[in-house]
């Protein structure tokens, strides 16, 4: 047990010491110059979408197919953490199929 309240008086040490080794840092990112365009479910897409990245970035992509956006949104989910609710995968396809899907 000893060797668990030395760990812990380090822990603690180290603890009040960093706030004097850690600066803020501040970024300042340029203004978004490209906006989702109307289309079916685009409040959805809006509301899912652009809390992890642009519009621009979602245009760039090539034209994808529904299986092809589906395992997107469902990536985009389970891999990178997005709050995206399964009920709103398909209103999310269906807006990123009318914008950038398959001519």
């Amino acid at each position: 047990m000893k060797r668990a309240g030395f760990a812990l008086a380090v822990a603690l040490v180290t603890i009040a010491a960093a706030p004097h080794a850690v600066k803020p840092v501040s970024v300042s990112l340029p203004a978004a110059t490209v906006a989702f365009n109307d289309g079916p479910n685009v409040e959805t897409a809006r509301a899912y979408c652009l809390t992890c990245h642009s519009a621009e970035y979602v245009y760039m992509q090539p034209p994808l197919a529904r299986p092809a956006w589906t395992a997107e949104v469902v990536k985009m989910r389970n891999a990178y953490g997005a709050s995206i609710p399964d009920s709103a995968t398909d209103a999310i396809v269906d807006y990123l199929l009318s914008q950038n899907g398959p001519k």
